[in-house]
């Protein structure tokens, strides 16, 4: 397995330019990083070992998987996928499942909260900074936290060429999104463990996904915040989202911010619901209002994950009510200081960078399973904040 990764060991930056031929956008990081790739290679047999006990027929698994496992559905991601396996050493076929699988099992904390600037004197009221976008990700598997990337996307062959695009961060050997931001849009995706569709549907569009027929999710986020063309701009919110709903897709959770509201679409293979807020709102990993339009159940004999469904679906709960209380709390204080008449309050709540950054810091927002805590400044198209986690990061308290 990939050696743990203290805490404290800064997040690399790779740039990525997007005017280069795709099998050579990725070299410079997957040679600098193909050690530590290398050794994930034993994620494939623990991912299996949670479906198969007997060792030989997951290697027999294995195998089969490398003889298949060949493309994803986009074919400029497909030559990206192979430039890294050259670079790096690492299978094709592990780089396509990671491309595939990785949005499985993850649990998140996703949202957007109204963040405060600075002020220039003392009684009058603090500049808006918009909302930001606040994640935490976190999966069990300890070996992926030493392939913490942040990529930054540009085009060396525009007017501009040291203008970054985008920027990601993700894991090296992913090409698709899950955590990014660019001016005017940021984006995050969560794992949601049940679903409405019939099982049947589910388990034929992950076998489609799988085998490079359709796109993933995280293809399709990437889509979203990097535009094919190169002078093609990013839609309004309204229009990304109503775009997302519409997708047919694995059972997610996708969080968009353009700095003035945020919205979360619960997403179903077919179907989806939409939340917005301009203030504060959060997701982690359980529904909060029906997809369909049926209440909807927590059924630990169904939609959930079959490994110890009771205790996922109570920590999901914790981690959101954990952040929704310093919130609650929040608007309580400025809603007693607007009472007394306090000079400079706001006319809404809104909290300051550093208190969130305490929020996200806090267990079990942060635990030991969290890879990363970040913040995103979508009016900037910049990454506010960024901590790996660590296994054995816990912080009971605000900072």
């Amino acid at each position: 397995m990939a050696p743990v990764t203290p805490q404290n060991e800064p997040i690399p930056t790779y740039r990525i330019d997007l005017s280069l031929a795709p099998s050579e956008r990725y070299k410079s990081m997957a040679t600098d990083l193909a050690p530590k790739m290398r050794a994930l290679r034993p994620l494939f047999d623990e991912v299996l070992s949670g479906f198969i006990a007997w060792h030989p027929l997951r290697l027999l698994v294995e195998f089969v998987a490398s003889l298949l496992l060949r493309r994803v559905y986009s074919s400029e991601e497909t030559a990206e996928l192979k430039g890294i396996e050259r670079a790096s050493g690492v299978s094709l076929y592990f780089l396509v499942a990671l491309n595939v699988l990785l949005d499985s099992l993850l649990g998140c904390t996703s949202g957007g909260v109204l963040v405060k600037g600075s002020r220039k004197r003392m009684g009058e009221k603090w500049r808006n900074d918009g909302m930001m976008h606040f994640r935490t990700l976190d999966w069990d598997m300890e070996g992926l936290r030493s392939v913490i990337v942040v990529l930054e996307f540009v085009r060396s062959g525009s007017e501009d060429p040291e203008r970054v695009i985008a920027r990601t961060i993700t894991y090296a050997g992913f090409v698709g999104v899950l955590t990014g931001v660019r001016k005017d849009l940021s984006l995050s995706l969560n794992f949601r463990p049940n679903h409405d569709c019939s099982t049947l549907s589910l388990r034929a569009h992950q076998m489609l996904v799988l085998f490079g027929f359709r796109p993933s999710i995280a293809s399709l986020l990437r889509s979203t915040i990097l535009p094919s063309s190169p002078g093609q701009g990013i839609p309004p919110l309204s229009d990304s989202t109503l775009h997302l709903s519409s997708q047919r897709t694995a059972p997610c959770y996708l969080i968009l911010c353009d700095g003035i509201r945020t919205t979360i679409i619960g997403k179903d293979l077919s179907d989806a619901s939409i939340r917005t807020s301009s203030t504060f709102i959060v997701q982690t990993n359980h529904d909060t209002i029906p997809i369909t339009g049926h209440p909807w159940r927590y059924d630990p004999h169904g939609h959930n994950p079959e490994n110890d469904p009771d205790a996922w679906f109570e920590e999901s709960v914790e981690r959101m009510g954990c952040i929704q209380k310093r919130w609650t709390a929040l608007q309580r204080r400025h809603g007693h200081n607007q009472a007394q008449g306090k000079t400079g309050e706001d006319e809404q709540p809104m909290v300051r960078q550093e208190m969130l950054k305490g929020w996200i810091r806090t267990f079990p927002i942060m635990n030991e399973c969290s890879h990363f805590g970040a913040i995103m400044a979508p009016q900037t198209g910049t990454i506010r904040f960024l901590e790996r986690g660590s296994e054995k990061y816990f912080e009971e308290s605000e900072s």
